[in-house]
């Protein structure tokens, strides 16, 4: 009597079904993102699991960052390309949403996920006498909240900036007191720790203080910066995250770039000065001003862009700087920041009952 015999691709499909739905969870949520997306596609039984929530939020910790790129480039292992209607900006994201606003109108916002293909309008309201000035976006950890931050400042002139705040899926805007007069930088913050954080400066823009809204207590308090900034010049700083910890570039002179971070979270102490970035003099490297973005998963890498558009890296060991190529090209990019892509549904996030509606396609 023959045996029967089953195909290979039948066989390895048996096996992969076999495997319990946490440990195949598990070997997805270490995929690279443009992979995982893929697997979506391969069968409704993928697709499910992927979709799952728990599947989302045992990826997020895992999801390595890329850069944020407004264009036509393929998306890649350190790449998210974006192609975006005209005039939209992207004001910042979290969690892999992103936030996108309307420039000097900030009307309406959007919060899109653009691995999931998920987008909603974040409904906006006018407030008579007050004109909108800036905006930031950030996560609260202990409810699962999704919020949006408007800064509001009298039309008569005077100098006061207002702040309201919008629950996602809600269609109303609260008022959560008022925010410092000079914050550097209005519209982003650097979120981190559940909080926007940002550079505090007096009325001749030299350094003074930090602060942040905590998006949990909803209110603004202050916070510890590098004690030796103060009355340094805030048009040369700039703040962002690296190693997972608060930072703050401070460039010193036109071919210097200290960078300070904040080795243990809100412990004045722990600010250290971590790298000195020397900038060759040469014209080909586009400055004056310069921002480091992130340090490369070999570690001994860090990447910088400059105002100019131009991708640099700069390597902590011999101290040079290169441009940065990709596929053999050099990529410009005058709006870049750090982005960390999830499988976060907005629809599941929604609280049950609300009437904001969540499209299900990309941007045409």
């Amino acid at each position: 009597m023959k045996r029967s015999r089953t195909s290979a691709p039948e066989a390895v499909s048996s096996f992969i079904f076999s495997i319990p739905n946490p440990i195949l969870m598990e070997i997805l949520s270490k995929l690279p993102i443009t992979t995982i997306r893929n697997c979506r596609c391969v069968c409704s039984y993928f697709r499910d699991l992927i979709s799952d929530p728990e599947f989302a939020q045992l990826h997020l910790p895992t999801s390595q960052p890329h850069l944020l790129y407004r264009g036509d480039v393929c998306t890649d292992d350190i790449l998210f390309t974006l192609n975006l209607p005209e005039g939209l900006e992207v004001l910042s994201s979290c969690n892999g949403l992103i936030c996108l606003y309307l420039p000097r109108t900030y009307n309406p916002y959007y919060v899109w996920n653009p691995v999931v293909s998920e987008r909603v309008i974040v409904p906006q309201t006018e407030k008579a006498f007050f004109d909108q000035c800036g905006s930031g976006f950030g996560f609260c950890p202990g409810t699962n909240q999704y919020k949006v931050l408007r800064f509001l400042t009298p039309s008569t002139g005077l100098i006061k900036l207002e702040a309201e705040i919008n629950t996602l899926g809600t269609d109303m805007w609260r008022t959560v007191g008022d925010a410092p007069r000079y914050l550097h930088w209005y519209s982003g913050g650097c979120f981190l720790n559940g909080a926007l954080h940002w550079i505090v400066h007096d009325t001749e823009n030299r350094f003074e203080s930090m602060c942040c809204f905590d998006f949990g207590k909803e209110q603004f308090q202050p916070f510890s910066g590098p004690c030796n900034f103060r009355g340094f010049g805030v048009y040369s700083m700039n703040m962002g995250v690296l190693k997972d910890g608060l930072s703050v570039f401070y460039q010193t002179t036109i071919h210097t770039i200290d960078i300070w971070v904040m080795k243990d979270y809100a412990v004045q102490e722990s600010w250290t000065r971590d790298f000195v970035v020397q900038i060759p003099r040469v014209e080909t490297f586009g400055g004056p001003i310069y921002r480091p973005l992130m340090v490369l998963n070999n570690g001994g890498n860090l990447l910088i862009c400059s105002l100019s558009g131009g991708l640099f890296v700069w390597n902590m060991r011999d101290r040079s700087l290169r441009k940065f190529s990709l596929n053999g090209k050099y990529p410009s990019v005058f709006r870049v920041m750090m982005y960390s892509p999830s499988f976060i549904s907005i629809k599941r996030m929604l609280p049950q009952g609300e009437t904001i509606k969540v499209r299900t396609c990309e941007f045409c």
